[in-house]
């Protein structure tokens, strides 16, 4: 059984390609960056103080909470984007080695 080498089918059938690995690191970078700016307004919150001597802030700056928010999702989106991406290399490295396993096999056989 010949299959394309650039897409890899799913035991349920489905097949996954580059544009799902895509989806998938641009829908977990997103929510890495929502889960990060909730978590600097929190801080922000709790400590203005601790935000505002960490960056130094000048009070025509504007709110320190919507800025803890805007740096927490900075940081949570690059944060996102190095899991998410590092997920879909050990994904594809799996399935780089179970394929060729089964190619290997049927050669042996």
């Amino acid at each position: 059984m010949a299959t394309d080498p650039l897409t890899i089918p799913e035991r349920n059938g489905a097949v996954k390609t580059a544009a799902g690995y895509f989806a998938f690191i641009l829908a977990g970078s997103l929510v890495a960056a929502v889960l990060g700016g909730g978590f600097g307004a929190l801080v922000a919150a709790i400590s203005p103080s601790f935000v505002d001597g960490l960056f130094s802030l000048k009070p025509e700056d504007g709110s320190v909470i919507r800025y803890a928010f805007s740096m927490g999702m900075i940081w949570g989106l690059f944060i996102g984007v190095a899991v998410s991406g590092f997920a879909c290399l050990l994904t594809t490295l799996v399935r780089i080695f179970r394929w060729r396993a089964d190619h290997s096999k049927a050669g042996d056989a």
